[in-house]
């Protein structure tokens, strides 16, 4: 981590927010009132507030997000961007040799593997494992369905841990794995990320880097975080993402978010 000043010059204007972990606790399932109010200041103060997510805007529905305000959104990974008003200005899909390696373990039910498209997302085989982990991040068991030839994958998500995760990684060369719970990780293009979706939006409202600050706890927001201009880590974040943050700030639960903006006089 390097030192920062409390007051930073210049101030951000665009924040970007991971949601679970970071604006969404999973103890309380809700997003603690300092954490609404304080977006609510930021945008009072003419900045721009962004969602930067692995969740796809099909998910928002059950998401207790109700009292916020987003100016855009970095949805599914990085690998979709959307305005205001949920228009996509961004969309970079796995293709090619990827995508036919994908659709075979998808159809040979070897391992659960979740496919997302911009509006869907659907699962091959649904286990104890895929139950527990989508019950630990307060999410429905996804339905069994089947890829649609003319909609484009955006990110598959493989329900097992680490011991092999390189089976399948090394037969997918144009692609990069990221870990968001103990029990999966996305699988999105190698050039994708949060970050690719982050850009986006920076050029969709032309906002320069410099002036952007991220909050994110897991080790698919380490990328996001190194970007930023600020990247905060919650308290309650892992190992890789606190390596790539440049200020820790406190627990969700304990209103870190709220605390870290008040401490570089944010808000």
């Amino acid at each position: 981590m390097q030192t920062l000043p409390q007051r930073i010059d210049p101030a951000p204007q665009a924040f970007f927010f991971d949601v679970d972990g970071t604006l969404v606790s999973h103890r309380t399932k809700r997003v603690p009132p300092s954490t609404v109010e304080a977006l609510d200041e930021l945008r009072r103060r003419g900045n721009k507030v962004f969602v930067a997510t692995g969740r796809s805007m099909s998910e928002f529905h059950f998401l207790p997000l109700q009292d916020l305000t987003f100016d855009g959104y970095v949805l599914v990974g990085g690998q979709e961007a959307r305005d205001a008003d949920r228009n996509v200005v961004f969309a970079d899909p796995i293709v090619g040799h990827d995508l036919d390696v994908l659709h075979e373990e998808f159809y040979a039910r070897r391992r659960p593997i979740l496919f997302y498209e911009s509006v869907r997302m659907y699962i091959n085989l649904v286990t104890d494992h895929v139950r527990q982990v989508e019950e630990e991040v307060s999410t429905p068991v996804p339905e069994i369905d089947e890829p649609c030839p003319d909609l484009p994958v955006l990110k598959a998500i493989v329900y097992e841990d680490s011991l092999r995760e390189d089976d399948l990684m090394s037969r997918l060369p144009g692609c990069k794995a990221t870990r968001w719970h103990r029990g999966a990780y996305d699988i999105v293009p190698a050039h994708g990320g949060k970050v690719a979706g982050i850009k986006a939006l920076l050029d969709h409202f032309g906002i320069a880097p410099e002036r952007t600050m991220a909050f994110g706890d897991g080790e698919n927001d380490a990328d996001m975080l190194r970007f930023a201009r600020i990247g905060v880590c919650m308290g309650n974040g892992d190992a890789d993402a606190h390596a790539a943050a440049d200020y820790i700030c406190g627990d969700i639960d304990d209103d870190g978010l709220a605390r870290a903006l008040e401490h570089f006089g944010l808000i």
